[in-house]
């Protein structure tokens, strides 16, 4: 491009990935609730003019909704930004996803950069609270609209020229209840993106204000041409898939299908969900900044891992939806858990289109995200908690690799971390008995899936809520295998009650449970790769010893007979037993 050096545009590329970095780090070393602790949030950098053009994306559904967030905050306020009424100091809010956001716990901070008295640049941090009103606290299965689903914050000031706006803070925090932990955490967010503003300022004072725009300029071109590129790769057609919600929650039962067209044209891609089920009386309904998220998660996860997460990256491709189905909600539909199983259905109808165009480039699917979460009064200290339980199941195998063991959901594509265990007991009134890998719980395959996890609680008072949320409990929406590999076992939970009964509560529920009951998470692996039969006998029989997969699944699926004693191949009997499975 005309006026951009390209060393410089890589150095200043670099630098705002790293200034996104910092503005994450700051967050986790300045959290409150548990929720960041499991860096549940995402930080971001857009240019004056609303370009996206650098992101430290720990969970993904957070970062590629972003763009959305962002516009309806300059949509909201364009006149008064017309008029001058945007300040230095000046801070804003959303969590309403019929005004730009993706879903009401994420709750987007965004702050103006100016230089020299002109703006520049905008910081933004998005992350899921731990409370955002509603009838309960975190999610509610039973919300009917929006109004049942969280308390609604369209884009407002928190700060106006560098002070805090005092009565937009009370208007939040007395509609909840945890307002120490939400106002801890928003003050993170606020702190995270004031010091993205400072290194900006400085990073334009170091350059100058025409060579970092030329260099941004720069970037955005090439991230466009690199999806564009990457696109070209798969061949030309029109693909199909369709994967399934299990549910939307406690007011429909019955799975919900979303429906993809994907078509393949030279280096230009659409992703057509027209055809998708009309949105529910329940939470589970997606926004469309919610499903464009998923698209991007989808599409990266299937091409060049070094593509920049940015606006050019957005315009390399053309998403189509109907208003009023469940990838596209509309006004009042609830919304508050499809960045979690919404998200994770239309990943899935990515890969699986994907896969019918270049099988070598896909994933088999990964686990659904699914847990069970607590919430109530701490009688020991008298203060209200929330917490959630261990979720991570495993990923998909690829053409060439085994998947991740226990690295939870593509919402978060391996960005999120597990809970501390001694946090979980010292934030909630619970014990972790025990988090330990589950056998045989990958999809069988050339590349087996990733391990799930089973995960086990125990209840240490009496009358508390416990949320069941999730999806991919059922047979239908379990992890699929890729190019004939096997699908993982679906999730499942149980609470083993004191009394001696044991229960299996649906997804999407809210129980109460009482001191002694146990709480059992099972999470499912990822789906395999290639042919079972095709994975090397040695592989399978590192992975008896190590007590990944059982002898009877290692003989039944992979068909490798090991010595009983030893656990060493019998190379002949394996042979002649893969030889029988594959003539029938």
């Amino acid at each position: 491009m005309t006026g951009a050096d390209p060393v410089l545009a890589g150095i200043v590329d670099n630098r705002l990935h790293a200034i996104a970095e910092q503005m994450a780090q700051a967050m986790l070393r300045s959290c409150r609730s548990m929720v960041f602790q499991s860096r549940d949030f995402v930080t971001g950098i857009f240019t004056a003019r609303g370009e996206w053009v650098a992101t430290k994306d720990y969970i993904p559904v957070l970062a590629g909704s972003l763009p959305s967030a962002l516009a309806g905050v300059t949509e909201r306020f364009a006149t008064e930004f017309a008029a001058g009424d945007l300040h230095e100091g000046d801070v804003f809010v959303l969590n309403d996803p019929y005004h730009g956001n993706n879903h009401p716990p994420d709750i987007t901070i965004m702050k103006p950069v100016f230089h020299r008295g002109v703006h520049r640049f905008w910081t933004v941090t998005k992350g899921h609270h731990a409370d955002t009103g509603g009838a309960v606290v975190g999610y509610n299965p039973y919300a009917r609209d929006c109004w049942e689903d969280a308390l609604r914050i369209p884009p407002v000031r928190l700060h106006h020229r560098g002070r805090r706006q005092r009565d937009v803070w009370d208007l939040i925090l007395l509609n909840l209840r945890l307002p120490d932990v939400v106002e801890a955490d928003l003050d993170c967010q606020i702190g995270a993106a004031t010091l993205g503003e400072r290194e900006l300022v400085a990073l334009l004072d170091a350059y100058g204000v025409e060579p970092v725009e030329n260099a941004v300029a720069y970037q955005l071109d090439a991230s466009r041409r690199h999806m564009r590129a990457e696109i070209g790769r798969l061949p030309d057609g029109v693909y199909r898939s369709v994967r399934h919600l299990d549910d939307g929650g406690a007011h429909h039962r019955e799975p919900i299908a979303v429906r993809l067209e994907l078509t393949i044209r030279g280096e230009s891609a659409l992703f057509d969900f027209t055809g998708s089920d009309p949105q529910v009386v329940g939470y589970a309904n997606s926004t469309l900044a919610n499903t464009a998220a998923a698209v991007l998660i989808g599409l990266l996860g299937v091409t060049d891992p070094t593509q920049r997460r940015t606006s050019g990256a957005l315009a390399a491709i053309d998403i189509r939806t109907t208003p009023g189905t469940i990838v596209h909600a509309v006004e009042p539909a609830a919304t508050s858990l499809c960045t979690l199983i919404a998200c994770e259905t239309i990943v899935e109808t990515v890969w699986e289109a994907v896969g019918q165009a270049d099988p070598a480039v896909t994933n088999a699917a990964w686990c659904r995200g699914y847990t069970f979460a607590a919430m109530g009064v701490d009688a020991r200290t008298g203060r209200p908690f929330a917490v959630t339980g261990a979720m991570k199941g495993g990923s998909g195998a690829t053409a060439g690799f085994d998947g991740w063991d226990a690295v939870g959901p593509p919402v978060a594509m391996g960005g999120g971390r597990e809970i501390d265990v001694e946090l979980h007991e010292l934030t909630a009134p619970t014990t972790v008995l025990s988090q330990e890998y589950e056998t045989d719980s990958a999809g069988a395959g050339r590349w087996r899936g990733g391990l799930g996890a089973v995960s086990r609680w125990r209840i240490d008072q009496d009358d508390l809520s416990v949320l069941c949320i999730g999806s991919g409990a059922l047979d239908l929406t379990a992890p699929f295998g890729a190019a004939g590999g096997a699908p993982a076992p679906a999730n499942r939970g149980l609470v083993h009650h004191a009394d001696g009964r044991i229960s299996h509560p649906p997804t999407n529920s809210l129980l109460r449970l009482d001191r002694g009951d146990v709480v059992e998470i099972h999470t499912s692996g990822g789906g395999g790769f290639g042919d079972p039969l095709d994975r090397p006998a040695d592989a399978v029989a590192d992975d008896v010893r190590d007590g990944l997969v059982s002898p009877t699944a290692a003989r039944d699926v992979y068909g490798v007979i090991l010595d009983p004693i030893t656990d060493e191949v019998d190379a002949a009997a394996t042979a002649a037993r893969r030889a029988a499975a594959r003539s029938r």
